[in-house]
C-alpha cells in the first residue's frame, strides 16, 4: 500500500481525506472542515472588515451632521474674527485720537497766531488809529491764518485718511489648508491664522 502524502492531510483533523485546498492560508481541508473554515473566514470578514467599514461609514455620516473638529475650527475662525475686529477698532480709535490731537494742536497754533492780531484790531478800533497800510498788513495776516485753517474747515477730495487695506492680503490672513499626513490618501484640515 502506498504511503499517504502528509501534505494532503486535513489541517484541522489530520485525516488523509483532504480534498479541498484554501489558496488564502495554503492549507488542505476535508470537506467538513473546509466548510467550517469558510464559515470562520466569513465571521472574521464580518467582524473585522464589515464592522470596521460600517463604523467608519457611521463616523463619516456623523461628520456630515455634527463635526466636532469643524465646530472647533469654526470657533477658532470666530475668535480670530472678534480679535481682528477688536484690533481694527483699536487702530481706528487710535487714528481718531491722533486726528483730534492734530486738529487741537492746529487750533491752538492758529489761536496763538490770531491773539496778537485780535489785540491789535481792538486797539486800532478803540483808538480809531489805522491807515491803508494797517488794513493791508492785517488783511495779509488774516489771509495767512485763513489758509492754515482752510484744510480743517473745507472738504477736499484730495484729503483722505490713510487706510490702505489693499496692502493686506485678506486671502492670506486666514485660510483653510488641507495637508496630507504621512499615510497616503489621508488629508486633514489646518486653520492658518
Amino acid at each position: 500500500m502506498a504511503a499517504v502524502n502528509d501534505s494532503r492531510l486535513c489541517s484541522i483533523c489530520n485525516k488523509p481525506s483532504a480534498r479541498c485546498f484554501c489558496i488564502g492560508c495554503q492549507n488542505y481541508f476535508c470537506s467538513k472542515d473546509f466548510k467550517e473554515h469558510e464559515q470562520q473566514l466569513s465571521m472574521k470578514f464580518d467582524s473585522e472588515i464589515v464592522s470596521s467599514h460600517d463604523e467608519l461609514l457611521g463616523q463619516i455620516q456623523k461628520l456630515e451632521k455634527s463635526n466636532s473638529l469643524a465646530l472647533d475650527l469654526f470657533d477658532q475662525i470666530e475668535q480670530w474674527k472678534r480679535a481682528t475686529i477688536n484690533k481694527v477698532e483699536k487702530a481706528a480709535e487710535k487714528a481718531h485720537h491722533q486726528l483730534i490731537e492734530v486738529i487741537e494742536k492746529q487750533r491752538i497754533t492758529i489761536i496763538k497766531q490770531l491773539e496778537p492780531i485780535t489785540k491789535e484790531i481792538h486797539y486800532r478800533r478803540e483808538e480809531d488809529n489805522f491807515i491803508e497800510n494797517d488794513i493791508d498788513r492785517l488783511r495779509k495776516k488774516l489771509n495767512e491764518i485763513q489758509q492754515m485753517l482752510k484744510p480743517f474747515i473745507e472738504k477736499d477730495a484730495t484729503k483722505s485718511v490713510i487706510a490702505d487695506n489693499d496692502q493686506i492680503d485678506w486671502n492670506q490672513v486666514i485660510y483653510i489648508r488641507a495637508e496630507r499626513q504621512q499615510q497616503p490618501n489621508c488629508e486633514y484640515s489646518e486653520l492658518r491664522i
